[in-house]
């Protein structure tokens, strides 16, 4: 990897010339060919060492030495998520967290100096006094109540921080892999992606959440929880080794096809929904609409998010076919066209008949909408996905409204095989599941009698 900067007042040039040397996947020496430093303390990585086994791991496959930092240990919680860094001099950084792995604190001790962090929702306190109201377009500093805001660029990487009267407070350049190549300003620690930056002890480490990650080598610390997703990639590699079209996220387990199917997920949310959801190249970042989800009751949105931030990948496509896999070979089916039905208007007697029987009667949807495929298990009917991924494919032959139902039922079966529970019609509680609790409350919701 090579890396140039500024190696001088007026100077650029090389900064890093850097050769890997990997055990696997994991990362065991760096070396540098330039002796060259960045100008002003740069950023740049610090060639510390020159040995064998700079870097080693649990079996876990976490990193837990980092020589070139100095970094003797790093220990780790049952979340496989940091607790303590000690450096070769007695320095420590040390995290806690909540049970579902959410950072509550972190305390540096370098010599004689601790600097307490507490993250208490959206207030950062540091040593005790609140210090910063995170909000989503910036922050509030506590101390005068002031608003500062954030001006991003398409990877959500903070460039600009202004205060309320638009005043520059903070500017960042950004290498590829998330160093900062330029900057004015340090005001506030949220950067690259928007996550945040520790540069105290030498640590330059950017926390993603599940991960944290060293732009200087374009790796993150610990395995990636979905690389069984990804064969031909490192779990320790960032965006696909492709930061300027790709970036990373907490989760990365719903490709959505085609914007028509984005379309109809709006349709289905309920009145007052106030989420954005946010894509990578068509990959829903569940991060964009987690707050609003675990705080909802909306069936609909809790779904999404649930399968957006699962282990396995699924696929939603619009398409007039129904194509899967069957005894080997791939099979393609058309799709009819649905339609509203209303069977609203028949005989009173028939109704009350219907009613003490509980058969519904109205304006409702006829037709197929759509169809799960999944890989590893294959359907009554003996179909399956065609490839590796969950498939679901919605009939695009019908309305809007249509398509949103079909998606609502459709999840329904995904979230049910997600869960390693009876997830196709004819076993226990599927039907209920699929049609009681979802399809049918989204045609109520979208103006059917059911």
């Amino acid at each position: 990897m090579q890396r140039y900067g500024q190696t001088g007042a007026s100077t650029y040039g090389l900064i890093d010339n850097l050769t890997f040397t990997l055990g696997g996947n994991q990362l065991t020496r760096v070396d540098d060919a330039v002796a060259t430093s960045a100008y002003n303390n740069g950023f740049e990585f610090k060639d510390g060492v020159k040995q064998a086994n700079e870097y080693n791991y649990d079996s876990n496959g976490n990193l837990t030495k980092d020589l070139n930092k100095g970094i003797t240990n790093i220990s780790y919680n049952c979340l496989n998520l940091p607790s303590v860094v000690t450096f070769s001099d007695g320095s420590t950084v040390t995290y806690t967290y909540a049970a579902d792995g959410t950072k509550l604190k972190t305390v540096h001790k370098t010599g004689s100096t601790t600097t307490t962090t507490d993250y208490c929702g959206n207030v950062v306190y540091e040593n005790g006094v609140q210090k910063l109201l995170l909000t989503d377009e910036g922050y509030v500093t506590l101390s005068d109540g002031k608003y500062h805001y954030y001006l991003k660029d398409h990877q959500g990487n903070n460039r600009v921080v202004i205060n309320q009267s638009g005043t520059v407070e903070e500017a960042n350049h950004y290498y590829p892999f998330g160093g900062v190549f330029a900057s004015s300003g340090n005001v506030q620690p949220y950067k690259y992606n928007g996550k945040e930056y520790d540069g105290k002890k030498g640590l330059n480490w950017y926390d993603y959440g599940a991960r944290h990650y060293d732009a200087a080598l374009g790796r993150f610390t610990t395995n990636d929880r979905f690389s069984e997703k990804y064969h031909s990639l490192s779990p320790y590699q960032y965006g696909a080794n492709n930061p300027v079209n790709t970036i990373d996220i907490n989760g990365d387990s719903l490709l959505i096809v085609t914007p028509a199917a984005i379309e109809a997920i709006y349709n289905g949310l309920q009145d007052g929904s106030n989420i954005k959801m946010q894509f990578n190249n068509g990959i829903l970042d569940p991060t964009s609409i987690a707050k609003q989800a675990n705080s909802s009751n909306d069936f609909f949105l809790k779904d999404l998010f649930e399968i957006a931030n699962s282990e396995k990948m699924v696929e939603l496509s619009l398409s007039d076919k129904n194509t899967y896999k069957m005894n080997g070979k791939t099979v393609e089916e058309t799709f009819g066209t649905p339609y509203d039905d209303d069977d609203s208007e028949i005989p009173a007697h028939q109704k009350e008949e219907y009613s003490k029987a509980g058969v519904p009667f109205g304006k409702h949807i006829q037709g197929n909408l759509g169809q799960t495929l999944v890989p590893d298990k294959r359907l009554a009917s003996g179909k399956s996905s065609t490839n590796s991924h969950v498939q679901v494919i919605i009939n695009k032959n019908g309305t809007l409204n249509h398509r949103t139902v079909g998606i609502a039922h459709e999840f329904g079966h995904v979230i049910l095989y997600l869960r390693n529970v009876p997830f196709s019609h004819g076993q226990p509680g599927v039907n209920n599941f699929i049609y009681n609790k979802r399809a049918d409350v989204m045609s109520k919701r979208l103006g059917y009698d059911y």
